[in-house]
Parts: C-alpha cells; structure tokens; sequence
C-alpha cells in the first residue's frame, strides 16, 4: 500500500509542477530546442534523428526518444557513460553489468559496462556511436554486448536512446531499443577539464581529467580529445552494510530481531562464509573449530553441544551445528580474505579520440573518427577450497582427524573449508577507426538536393585476462586414499596436467585451515595464467535519402542503402583453463568463431493528410530491411509507424515493428565453458516425495528411494551452431503527447509491449534436471543432456548449451514531462522520465509455466528521475531525484517470507524486498568568461541501500543492482578554455 501511495504521490506531483520534457522535444538536435512546436508555417532545420534515416523536425517522430545531454549529465554530477546510461528510466528497472560484480560470471568479462533496456539483456539494446556499429569489447569467451567503458563522457555531446525496436532501421540487436551515443564536433580552441567525487566515508573515489583541442577551418574542423578517468575500489571492508552479512532476521509471531550475538564483537554475527574450520563427510553436522585448550571459548563457556565430540577429538570444537542455536554465534565466519574483497573494482580508463572532416567540393565531404582506449582493472574477491579429504588419507590419518572420527563411528572423510584470496586483473586495448564519403546530389534530376554517406569502418578489442586458480589435479592428488604402506598423502599419478613434484598438504593443520600457506604450499596449489582474448569487426555501407515526390499533404521521404558486415572471436584461454584444471571455477576451451552479414533496406515517410478538422498533420513511416548472414540464413523485418497531430496541443503516435537478433559469436561458438551445478538433484530421496511422476521417473532410471547425491556435478556449456535460429520480437508502442499554449510545458504518455520469440538462452542445468524427470514421459530429450555415475548415481556432468527457448514479453508505461517558467530572476525548468513496467514474463518451454521477474528486487516494477534546473546569470543550481519503487522475491521463495530455520528451531520471517529508495543530489555551478567552476554533493541526505535477509542478492545486508554501495560524497568539476 504505502508503494502505491508513493507512485500515485509522484504521479500527480509530476502532473501538477509538470515535470518533464515531451519525447517530441527529445528528439536529436544540434542546439537547445524550446518546448513548443513551431507555428506550421516556420521553417525548421530537418535532422536525422535515432530510429530514422530520413531528415525530419525534432517534432516528428512516431517513436518514444529520450535525449540525455552532457549539460544534464553535468550537473547531475556524473561522468561515467555507463552509470549516465543505465540511470535512465529505460534501463535503471534493469539488471545492469558493472563493476560491482566482482567474482561474479559475467557476460563479456569482468567490469564490463554494457546497458540493458526494459530488462532484455544487454544483447537485445544495439548500441551505436555516430550511428554508427560499436565492435564489442571485453575479455573470455561471451565477448559480445558493447563495453561502455570504451567511451569517456568527455567526448559525448548527446545520447539518444530510442525506446522501442529498430531492426528495420539498423539491422540485428535492436530487439528492446537503441542508444546512439553522438560526440562533439567542431570545437575551436582548447578545453581542460578536471572532476572528482570524493565520499564522505572515505574510499571509492573516482577521478577525472580531460582536455580537448580543436581548430575549425574554412572547409572543415579536426578535433582532439585526450581523457584519463580512474575509480578506486571499495572494499567490503570500507562499509559497515557491506561488511557482514547478518542474517538480517525476525521472529515470525513477535516480529523482534532474532540475530545472535557475536561474543568476539558484542554485534550480531556476521556469516560472510564458514572457513578455518572442517566438516565430517558423514555422521557428524556443523563444524569443527581447532581450539585445544578451549582458548576461544565465549563468555559462559562452550555449549554442550559443542563439546560432546572432545573425548575423540579433543583439538576440536563443533559449532555451527544444525537445531543447536548455541553453537552458532562463536563459528568461523569471517576472513581478512573477504573483508579485503572488492565491493566496487578499481578501474583505471586512458583515451583519445580524434575526429574531423574537410570539403573536398562544396558538395562532398571526407570524415574520419578515430577511437583509441585502453582499460586497465582488477578485482580481489575470494575462493574456497572445500575438497573431501579422504579418511585413508596419510596426511588425514597424521593429523588424527580421521582416526577421530572413526573413532566415533564415521568414515574418517573430512572436508576441510578453506577461504584464501582471489585475484583477477585484465588489460583491454580497443581501437575504432571511421572514414567515409558524404555530400548532396546536385543536377542528378528526380535526385537532385538528394543525401549520400558511404563509409567503413574497423574495430577490434585486444584483451589480457590473468586470474588466480587452484590446481584441481594437485588437490585431487593430495586428497585421494593413500596405499596401506603409504608414506605420504600425495598420489603423482595423479598430476596429470599441470604436472610437477608432489607435496603433502595437511589440510587439517591450523594455519592451512586458516588460509596462511607457506609460499611452498601456496606455489604447490595456487597457480595464475593468462588468457587473450581478440574481438575484430568491419563493415561498409552506403546510403541515400531525399524526397521522392510531393503529394497535397507534403513531400514523401525516402532512404535506401546497403551493408556488409563482418564479425570475429577468437578468445584462448590458459593452458589450465583449456584442460579444465580449475578447482572450483569455470573453465573453457578455445572459442573461435567469425560470421558475417549482408543487407538492403529502404524507409519512407508519407504525409497523408493535413490542415483538415482533427487532423492538422497525419504522416505514415514505412520501414524494411533485409538480412542474410552467413551462420543461418536470412530474416525480413519491417516497422509501421503513425504520427497524428490532432492540434496544435495534441498529437498521438503510435509503431509497429518487427525486430530480429542473430545469434552473438559466443553463442554460436563458445567452447567446453564449465562451472558447478549449486542446486538439487530432483532424485534425492525422492521417496518421500508426494510428486508421482518424479517417483515413477526417478524409480525408471534405477535410483534408490533413499538417495543423496554424494559429488557436485559439473556443467557444460558450449555454443550451438548449426542449430540456433535468430531470436524474432514485435514491439508495439501508443502515445498521447500534451503541448498545452497557455503554459510552457510537454507531457508524454507511452506504452510499451516488447514480445520475443526463439530467445536464445541457456535453459538451466535445474530446468534440465526437473525437465527429465518431471516430464509425463521418461526419458525425454532433456534426459540425453546429462550423464549419471551408474554405480554412485551421481550426476557428472550437464550440458547447458546454448539454445532457443519460448518467449519473453516486456511491457509497461513512460511518462517523460517537462516544464519552464521565466521569471525576473531566472529561469525554472523541470525534467521528469518515469517507467511504470506491468510485466516481464519468460517462458522457457512452450506452453510451460511463465515466470513473471517484474517487480523482484532487481527489477523494480518503478523507477524515475527528476532533474529542477535554476538558472540566474551565470549561476545554476540543480536539485536531482533518482528513484526506485519498491520490489520483492517473495514470489520467487517457496513458502513466501516465513520459514523454519534450525539455526534458530523456530519460525523466521525474512525481509525479502526492498523498499521505495530516493537519492538526491545538490550541485552549483558559476560562469566566468571561459572558466567554470561545479561543486556538490551526490547521495545528499546519505541514503543507505535497502537491507535484505541472507539468501537475497546483496554485499553484507546491502542490496545490489543501482543502489548506491558508496553513500555521501563531494564532487567539484573545473571546466577552462582558451
């Protein structure tokens, strides 16, 4: 109730003040617009804006565009494209890659930056510089959506962001809109820029310098841009919210905070993860702590349950264990290890972009781009070492962990929980180089005053990627039963692909639990190898626009070109990584793959009617485009376009399209990527099931009632040529825009409905699973996907591949508003852009169930930004609001926000949303002559992010996506040119 409140609130506010800009006045201009539409019989400067080649007024467009400048993007206080980007209203409901993924597998590497509009993947937002392609850039072999790291803000004069779908237009990816990044050109003189944002809480500070030189001639212009942006890490240590995981808790019935007491701190306790400790493999639940003389013993003493173990193994204390509470508060759960863990990676960007043209005739024109940047970053995270240690193991039985629990009547198995340092960096050198041709046609008859562009263009990603891993074989190696004579707890048959002498490892020993190897043990089991990673693209097109004819409504345009297109992936991992030698990480082989694609389109704007009752101006676009690429053949999409001025106050506007993605290279091509499956065989006991068909299936496939999976199984991952189709969509989008005469002021309503077909995804080594044995035939085709141990029963491996799934469907509302006011003192302009999101629904198997992610705490179901602009003289103040509705996983947990926990023996209610969260931000700015000068401050009132229990998508209690992990901070910008 209270977010409806709050969105109903926000609703009317924004209707009252009227804040907002009209998509009709957000359409790509080369200088600042005024709100209203010009009188029908002023000339106005035709354009070509995103989602047309054809030239039109800023008024005209039959789809929803949303411009951000680099003045708004300024006194927002912000500087780095890809933050600038996925803080709009079409991307900000959106799960966004950026660098507080850390340790996390990302599509396109580690800290890439990429945007995803209306929450359909990076993959499905074309990205344009120019309106032109950007190659891809990152490191691994899932290269593939665009790297906005590649493009310092400096050097961006707009960004227009189209807000539906644009395949007819520019070809694969437009599937959920387009963002076209345009840069500044023709700039005479020199410019220097310098930015920081400082927090209050110290840490994470970003850093920005940048100059500009540009001479504007007679017959063109050159400009050079040279741009150095570097962010610091913040570590989980530098946060109190990121720095323990609480439970984050509450009694179900009394609703009061059931976390214990750490007696260490005298603060609830933290369960960042369990370490410097062992598990039984069999008989013996919890954790055994090492502590001899009981020197750690909490105030009041070990409980009993702690203790009951110590007559045969009287070095260990038993904690953590299952419907004991009172082992829980003094277990092993946190690590310098994970305190020193990036909670944002420090990223460090150099630049330089050149662009320029020169008129070889009056009528022809030579332009060139040229983009060079490099991206250097890291990332420091944890690993865990977790390897079943046999009880016949030498080193095991030396260390009388085995001989204990033997002694108590299990195995002797032993599984030692290690955590130890990870760290990962990688180097990125990306270079984009655009020539081309473009002029007007004189004296050519029906063609005459005719547009031609033919250009091409060169991109290529060259990446190093080093990363820390543990030796499999060396683990397996060293945890293996040893023969009864045996002397040592190493086996060197076993090191088979990393090769080198063995070393015994006693895995139980208190400083090996602990993390602190030797540099012996650490080079014995650590090792660091690096992998390339290549992206290369090109292309060439040409294209022509004008008037066709003139009918009684106004004059029909036209635009027609063509494109050849080539792409290629070549990414080779490190000699371990190839021969899936990574304990506990995801491995890959060799992914090397091109393809290449040829197209035709045409568009045509047609003025029906105008100046008659209701209808002051009607126009009709048409556009189509046809595609053959090499890896599966051809596609045909087209778009239907209707804009409808009602008055000069109204007008209503409304598009139909298809749209189409070809399958990205590492889709097609990505080799043997291997992780671990984290879920649950859908087999296990599955005796005490009431689900007859996982009986009878399960039962079919000859697995005991009473199983428990004893090993982790892997899962494959590979690319599907020869077999993927390209994903299809149709996107529909109706809007009402009110430019009222008596007050300055724009209002926009659009609805959106993005529907795709064929998606292309990996369908889930749990969906496979559920699939085979909860399927009303057994076996089916998802049983051929996966191997079982015949004898253990084990799943061993499962093949995830890549393939096309059913659908997924996206729609919702935008609200952009705008209004100005001149008074004696100064000028008052509002901005607002809201999105209202009713549905995101994905339905991996057709006529399956749907799973609706609308509304989960990484997809709020609302988000919206409010700039108030002042201006007076050459001061300007400018008060922004961004702003996120509340979300929650309830839906997604069985049993709701009410469970029974035995760490606890009773019922616990978890805080499994995260509620409406606004940030504000204040900045000043004053002219001088050529110098200015800003200071503010973001996050003004210290907004922390939502706090949500364990078990939700969070660093410590703090819920991740577009929350702000930094809090409070300064920022100053000093801007000076000659």
């Amino acid at each position: 109730m209270l977010d409806r409140k709050l969105l109903l609130t926000t609703s009317i506010l924004a209707g009252v003040v009227a804040l907002a800009v009209a998509p009709v006045s957000a359409l790509a201009q080369d200088t600042a617009s005024t709100a209203k539409a010009p009188p029908a019989d002023t000339e106005v400067e035709a354009l070509v804006v995103t989602g047309s080649r054809i030239k039109r007024t800023e008024y005209t467009s039959a789809s929803p565009i949303q411009v951000i400048t680099s003045e708004q993007s300024t006194l927002q206080g912000l500087v780095d494209t890809g933050d600038i980007l996925q803080r709009s209203s079409a991307a900000s409901g959106s799960f966004q890659s950026n660098n507080l993924l850390t340790g996390y597998v990302i599509t396109g590497g580690e800290n890439i930056s990429s945007v995803s509009l209306r929450g359909l993947g990076a993959n499905r937002t074309l990205v344009l510089l120019n309106g032109r392609r950007l190659a891809p850039a990152g490191q691994g072999g899932t290269v593939g959506p665009v790297d906005l790291n590649v493009l310092p803000s400096s050097i961006i004069d707009r960004t227009e962001i189209l807000k539906d779908g644009a395949s007819s237009i520019y070809g694969s990816d437009a599937v959920a809109g387009v963002v076209n990044i345009m840069t500044k050109k023709d700039f005479d003189g020199v410019e220097l820029n310098v930015y920081g944002s400082v927090p209050t809480r110290g840490e994470g500070e970003t850093y920005r310098i940048s100059g500009t030189a540009g001479k504007v001639f007679d017959k063109g212009y050159i400009n050079l841009t040279a741009d150095y942006n570097e962010q610091k890490a913040l570590k989980v240590k530098d946060r109190k919210y990121t720095s323990c995981a609480e439970d984050y808790r509450f009694d179900a019935v009394t609703g009061d905070r059931v976390d214990f007491i750490d007696p260490k701190t005298g603060h609830y306790k933290c369960y960042n993860a369990v370490n410097n400790a062992w598990q039984a493999a069999d008989l013996f639940g919890g954790i055994f702590q090492y502590d001899p003389t009981l020197a750690n013993a909490p105030p009041g003493g070990y409980p009993a349950a702690g203790l009951n173990t110590r007559g045969f193994l009287p070095q260990w204390v038993r904690a953590a264990r299952a419907g004991q509470p009172a082992t829980y508060p003094y277990a092993n759960y946190d690590n310098a290890a994970y305190q020193n863990s990036d909670a944002i990676s420090p990223i460090k960007r150099g630049t330089i972009y050149l662009t320029g043209s020169y008129d070889i005739t009056p009528n022809v024109e030579a332009y060139t781009e040229l983009l060079l940047n490099r991206r250097k970053s890291s990332g420091a995270s944890i690993m865990y070492l977790f390897e079943t240690v046999s009880g016949d193991n030498y080193t095991n039985q030396t260390q009388g962990v085995a001989a204990g629990l033997q002694a108590g009547g299990a195995s002797g198995d032993a599984i030692p929980l290690i955590l130890l340092p990870h760290f990962q960096r990688e180097t990125i050198d990306y270079g984009r180089i655009v020539g081309g041709l473009r002029g007007t046609i004189n004296g050519a008859g029906f063609l005459n005053n005719w547009d031609w562009d033919v250009y091409g263009q060169y991109g290529k990603s060259d990446a190093k990627y080093t990363s820390d891993f543990i030796y499999q074989d060396r683990v397996f190696a060293t945890t293996g039963p040893s023969a009864p004579t045996a002397t040592t707890g190493c086996d060197q048959s076993v090191i088979t692909i990393s090769g080198g002498a063995c070393m015994d490892i006693n895995y139980f020993d208190p400083n090996v639990l602990a993390g602190n190897l030797s540099p012996a043990q650490r080079a014995f089991l650590i090792g660091q190898e690096t992998g390339t990673t290549k992206y290369t693209q090109y292309s060439f097109e040409g294209s022509i626009s004008g008037d066709l004819f003139t009918l009684p409504a106004g004059p029909v345009g036209a635009a027609f070109g063509a494109t050849y297109r080539k792409d290629k992936l070549d990414d080779t991992p490190g000699y371990n990584a190839q021969n899936a030698n990574y304990w506990g990480y995801s491995t890959a082989g060799r992914t090397a793959g091109s393809d290449d694609v040829k197209e035709i389109y045409g568009e045509l704007a047609i003025p029906v009617f105008k100046d008659l009752p209701m209808v002051e101006k009607l126009d009709l676009s048409l556009s189509g485009r046809y595609t053959d690429y090499k890896s599966y053949g051809s596609d045909e999409t087209y778009k239907v376009g209707l804009n409808w001025q009602l008055s000069s106050a109204f007008r209503i506007r409304s598009a139909y399209g298809t749209s189409f993605r070809a399958p990205a290279l590492y889709e097609l091509y990505l080799a043997d990527q291997t992780s671990f499956f984290n879920g649950i065989d859908p087999c296990r006991r599955w005796g005490e099931s009431t689900n007859t068909k996982l009986q009878t299936n399960c039962a079919a496939a000859g697995i005991p009632d009473d199983y428990v999976e004893s090993s982790t199984p892997q899962v494959s991952t590979g690319g599907g040529v020869g077999r993927l189709k390209a994903e299809t969509s149709k996107a529909t989008t109706f809007g009402v825009i009110w430019t009222p005469s008596f007050v300055d002021l724009s209002l926009a309503l659009d609805y959106f409905e993005i529907e795709v077909n064929n998606e292309v995804a990996n369908f889930g080594a749990g969906n496979i699973l559920n699939a085979c044995y909860g399927g009303n035939t057994y076996p089916n085709d998802f049983c051929t996907l996966f191997n079982r141990d015949p004898v253990s029963h084990d799943v061993t491996i499962i093949n995830d591949n890549y393939l096309n799934v059913a659908s997924q469907k996206n729609r919702g509302l935008d609200f952009n508003s705008r209004y100005q006011h001149e008074f004696t003192v100064g000028k008052l302009t509002i901005d607002g852009q809201f999105t209202w999101q009713f549905e995101d629904v994905t339905n991996l198997l057709e006529g399956g169930e749907p799973d609706d992610h609308n509304g989960e705490t990484t997809e709020p179901d609302f988000t919206g930004v409010i700039n108030t602009r002042f201006d007076h003289d050459d001061w300007t103040v400018n008060w922004a609001v961004d702003m996120y509705g509340k979300a929650s996983d309830t839906e997604l947990i069985d049993g709701g926000d009410i469970h029974s926990s035995t760490r606890y023996n009773k019922n616990l209610y978890s805080k499994q949303y995260t509620e409406f969260t606004a940030y504000h931000s204040l900045t000043v700015r004053k002219k001088f002559d050529n110098l200015s000068i800003q200071a503010g401050v973001l996050n003004l009132f210290d907004e922390l992010p939502p706090a949500q229990s364990a078990g939700q998508f969070r660093v410590g209690v703090s819920a991740l996506n577009a929350y702000d992990l930094r809090g409070r901070r300064f920022v100053f910008e000093i801007n000076k040119r000659w």
